[in-house]
């Protein structure tokens, strides 16, 4: 996960050199800290401990300030139906691991203005 994680910030940094980038390490992280900072996107890992992308992202989805933000799913998972699993879970978006930097960057600027 810390290899995926350093790769997904490396590749951010180079598409938006001027971004703020939170890591967290569990859901739930994600679903405390994400209501106090307001991030204008957030990279959901699917498989994180305490509370998995899933969870979190419908967690996330019932907290005012945060059911437009952008959640794109990021994801080894190749089974046939994980992408509508997630959409279906309140995801934005989804992301096949190992991330591809021009499929990230067309995600992004899919989801946030100019990029």
């Amino acid at each position: 996960m810390k290899i995926n994680m350093l790769l997904a910030k490396t590749l951010i940094l180079q598409i938006l050199p001027n971004s703020i980038i939170h890591e967290f390490e569990n859901g739930k992280e994600v679903v405390f800290i994400s209501s106090e900072i307001k991030p204008d996107l957030i990279l959901m890992d699917i498989q994180m401990p305490e509370m998995n992308g899933y969870e979190a992202t419908e967690e996330i989805r019932k907290i005012d300030n945060q059911k437009d933000t952008p959640i794109i799913a990021l994801t080894a998972g190749t089974i046939v139906g994980e992408k509508e699993k997630c959409l279906q879970a309140g995801m934005n978006d989804y992301i096949p691991k190992p991330i591809e930097k021009e499929n990230l960057k067309k995600i992004i600027s899919k989801w946030i203005a100019k990029t």
